[in-house]
């Protein structure tokens, strides 16, 4: 058996739920039997012999409550090609029967021979390892394995990738792929629309403007290889495209990579480059240079120092409460962004007595109004909108949130355009005049075939 086969066979054995959560418990036997291997012990042993460590540490690890929660995943490991148990042509078929059986008969039980033979090198075990608890979230798959002494940190694809530090260089996506910065070995973006992005390649086959420290991305798809033009529309709920935009709502890094190309000064010569983690600030959807809609996104590069984030492969876990800071402190830093006149600010706010624009509620905090100046065209690179008084409504938080990413739009009647309870038309005041052409520049933003709030 092959590292190959032994990977296939373990992604085929089902752990079991209980209460709509996966348990440890074969887990727990799996790598027990494993780590044997690599430990230079026998392969087999008598159930009675580890019965009680077995228990111990699935009961450690949060498994079963039953009174031998081992039992089940042994004969279930038996009836795979990894396991062997000693009289199996009388093992019971139903898991009920599973701990009498093994009690009253008390076989040998541990790894076949093959998978064994396979398992006697410590990186093929860790490789192993890391297999058995990919279903697993995170803060599970991270105490097996800590359990089981497995060194190799676990990595769930967003983020850094451990061992890869920012200017290595690969020759190739196949290398990029054996390393795991970018698992795509054609796309330019590896993410879903559940999990986000992991990664995104910078190689001037699409419309993309490359500042260094900040990039204007264009998304997949509508891009002909041959002629080198764009011929269609891009999705915005096309996976990479839809990771992108999950990714600028959750805020967690993206690994860019940058591939040679003429004409790009922040390219390598040769091959590609790893260069950091970036964050998606910003989406839209805008025409390109043929005519044809494009997703597009501003990434700008965090600090090397930012945190590395993993995302469990099950999303209906909760990740584990952070310990947080007791005494947090201060510390001057340095950053560049752009300056905006707050007078603007508080004469919107002032034209509509805090009251927001979309939803018409007005925030009182300690008996004063709050609202927040929310600007309609973009300010800074690409979009170049003024920070002027008609460019800006009066909102809520909530409203200013959905407007930045296109959840509420602004017809050129000022009927609203949104799913969310709103007021029907945009609120107006005399002093407060909005320039319709910054709503259009807007709506252009974001396509939308919502209907107008009646």
């Amino acid at each position: 058996m092959d590292l190959d086969e032994l990977m296939a066979e373990t992604r085929k054995l089902r752990p079991r739920r209980r209460r709509g959560r996966l348990t440890v418990n074969q887990p727990v036997v799996l790598l027990w039997a494993a780590r044997r291997a690599v430990a230079g012990e026998s392969r087999q042993v008598r159930w009675s012999d580890v019965r009680s460590t077995l228990s111990e540490a699935i009961s450690e690890l949060g498994g079963g409550i039953e009174a031998d929660p081992a039992a089940v995943p042994v004969l279930a490991l038996a009836q795979s090609p990894l396991g062997e148990i000693e009289m199996a042509m009388s093992a019971p078929h139903s898991d009920s029967h599973a701990a009498r059986w093994l009690n009253s008969t008390d076989p040998h039980i541990g790894l076949s021979s093959s998978a064994f033979t396979a398992l006697h090198e410590v990186e093929i075990f860790e490789d192993f390892a890391h297999t058995v608890v990919e279903k697993f979230d995170e803060p599970t798959a991270r105490a097996v394995l800590d359990y089981f002494g497995v060194q190799r940190p676990l990595f769930r694809g967003i983020g850094e990738v451990p061992g890869v530090e920012v200017g290595d260089t690969f020759a190739s996506r196949a290398e990029l792929h054996e390393a795991r910065v970018h698992r795509a070995l054609q796309a330019g973006i590896v993410g879903t629309a559940d999990k986000g992005a992991e990664s995104i390649v910078v190689s001037g086959g699409y419309e993309d403007k490359d500042y260094d420290d900040w990039i204007i991305y264009t998304g997949h798809g509508g891009w002909d290889r041959d002629t080198g033009k764009q011929v269609a529309d891009q999705s915005p709920t096309a996976p990479g495209n839809a990771g992108l935009i999950t990714s600028s709502l959750t805020k967690a890094p993206v690994r860019v990579i940058r591939g040679a190309h003429e004409g790009n000064p922040h390219a390598p010569a040769t091959g590609f480059r790893y260069d950091g983690l970036f964050m998606v600030e910003r989406f839209w959807q805008e025409p390109g240079e043929h005519g044809f809609s494009l997703c597009r996104y501003r990434l700008v590069r965090l600090a090397p120092t930012a945190a590395t984030i993993s995302t469990g492969a099950d999303a209906v876990h909760l990740p584990p409460v952070p310990s947080g800071n007791s005494r947090p402190g201060r510390k001057l830093t340095a950053a560049e962004r752009i300056v905006r006149d707050v007078e603007v600010v508080r004469f919107t706010k002032a034209a509509h007595d805090c009251i927001c624009q979309i939803c018409e509620i007005r925030m009182v905090i300690q008996g004063r109004g709050y609202a927040q100046g929310a600007h309609i065209r973009p300010l800074g690179e690409p979009h170049g909108g003024p920070d002027t008084p008609d460019n800006m409504l009066c909102l809520c938080p909530n409203c200013h949130v959905l407007f930045d990413n296109g959840e509420i739009l602004v017809d050129s009647d000022l009927r609203i355009i949104s799913e969310y309870p709103n007021r029907g038309t945009l609120r107006t005041a005399e002093s407060h005049v909005i320039n319709p052409e910054f709503l259009e520049y807007h709506r252009g933003l974001y396509p939308t075939t919502k209907v107008p709030a009646e």
